[in-house]
């Protein structure tokens, strides 16, 4: 019961490839239909699903893990078509819906690039650039994807059981390698590769089914499964629908047997992570803080015009890819502790030299009545005064004199609670998250925002 799973880049011959293995082999060959099955299955839309499974996550998407409920239907989907037999699979993923597998035959397909833009042109009627704009972005674009789905490079050759590079082998000779060695004795999977399979296969259905079909909490339970035996494992939530969960699961087809880690039996088994909802949960500050390393940070002493161009130039990017246009500076003192923020706000009014020494003179006044408040100013601003030779002067002063005193701030460990209601009753839109008194983070309004917004515009319609 082997099965080759194809990884590729686009144009890179994957389905040509896939097919000259099933007139070899005779395998069934799936890819598009197995979106299309999951999507029918377990009432999502096939539309909203490739665009998820084909388009890095956006900072809801990725908190949510949202995009990863539509790989478990995939998977759910994928690994009972292929439950009874052979199979080739060349579609979104790869390698990767099978996890570590002991009977699938991972291979990557590698294709010169004037070889796919040559296939691109002929598919697409498109030019010779166009062709090579398309195919650079679509690589970015999926190795983003890959970071972010799996935590892995998705085109690193250590990934894969073999390498095809068609610059060197046609795809028929590729097709004729792969067949020989996957038919060879030596890669018939052994019993105990089969079993896993099975176990796989029944830990991950049980998954879909809790989380598409069922009325239950997923973020309770853990599944792991041994052959026709489910094991369900949880905390005190758990314990609490313990035994109308076992009486759903028992009813499941293929499932012949339930336990939990409450009963004495104990059935290790293939582990089924069901952690889908970090934005109703109340995690950590760390949880949602942007590493500090990658937002833009300056000493005091710096000039109002570096802050200008490190601003205007700086662009968060997380581990997996993405990328967060910063709105403000965090402002650091000679010990690297931080000190304040600064804003393109901020950093306009320091190109006006009186509203700049209103800001100094009313900071004074607040360090000896610190409860004085902010102290409105009613400086009328000429347009025309911030593109004058008074402005590129004032933008040589320390970017110190105009920052913001950090008003509030929270621990790593400080629950998101506690974070929105900091951020919300001191009117900030920046939180750092100290360490000590080191800056380990930075949360920001608009990651927040983006969390409950999206829930509201879910939730929120009200019954006609």
């Amino acid at each position: 019961m082997p099965i080759i799973a194809i990884s590729r880049g686009s144009f890179s011959g994957g389905s040509r490839l896939a097919e000259e293995l099933h007139s070899r082999l005779g395998w069934r060959v799936l890819s598009q239909e197995v979106i299309t099955e999951a999507a029918r299955k377990y009432g999502v839309s096939e539309e909203e699903m490739l665009r998820a499974l084909d388009h890095p996550a956006n900072f809801f998407e990725r908190m949510t893990r949202r995009k990863q409920r539509y790989i478990l239907a995939s998977q759910a989907v994928l690994v009972e078509a292929f439950a009874d037999g052979d199979g080739i699979y060349h579609g979104l993923g790869g390698a990767f819906l099978f996890e570590d597998l002991c009977n699938v035959y991972k291979v990557l397909l590698v294709a010169p690039m004037e070889w796919r833009v040559a296939a691109l042109m002929e598919d697409r009627l498109v030019t010779h650039d166009q062709a090579v704009s398309y195919i650079r972005n679509e690589d970015e674009r999926r190795a983003k994807w890959g970071r972010q789905m799996f935590g892995v490079e998705w085109n690193e050759a250590s990934l894969y059981d073999i390498v095809i590079d068609l610059e060197r082998l046609d795809i028929e000779a590729a097709a004729d390698a792969i067949a020989k060695i996957v038919s060879s004795e030596k890669y018939h999977p052994t019993p105990k590769c089969v079993q896993e399979f099975t176990s796989f296969t029944l830990a991950t259905r049980v998954k879909a089914e809790l989380y598409f079909n069922s009325s239950f909490n997923h973020d309770i339970v853990e599944v792991t499964a041994t052959g026709s035996t489910v094991r369900l494992a949880g905390s005190r939530a758990f314990e609490a629908t313990r035994t109308a969960l076992v009486d759903w699961v028992r009813a499941i087809p293929g499932v012949e047997k339930v336990v939990t880690n409450l009963d004495d039996e104990e059935v290790p088994g293939t582990a089924v992570d069901l952690d889908f909802g970090m934005s109703t949960r109340d995690t950590r500050a760390r949880d949602v803080m942007l590493p500090p390393n990658s937002y833009p940070h300056l000493n005091q002493d710096v000039s109002i015009r570096d802050a200008i161009v490190a601003l205007s130039a700086s662009a968060v990017r997380l581990d997996d890819g993405y990328f967060l246009a910063p709105r403000y500076i965090l402002i650091l003192d000679d010990d690297e502790r931080l000190v304040g923020i600064v804003s393109r706000r901020e950093l306009l009014e320091g190109l006006v030299p009186q509203i700049r020494e209103s800001k100094t003179s009313r900071r004074h006044i607040q360090e000896l009545v610190p409860f004085a408040g902010d102290m409105p100013s009613e400086i009328f601003i000429n347009w025309t005064s911030l593109f004058t030779h008074r402005a590129v002067a004032s933008s040589h002063e320390p970017v110190g004199s105009v920052m913001r005193r950090v008003r509030a701030s929270v621990g790593m460990e400080d629950s998101l609670s506690t974070v929105i209601t900091t951020m919300l009753h001191h009117g900030v839109d920046l939180l750092p998250v100290l360490d000590g008194d080191r800056v380990a983070g930075v949360v920001v309004m608009t990651n927040i925002f983006d969390l409950v917004g999206q829930f509201i515009m879910e939730h929120g319609v009200k019954d006609e």
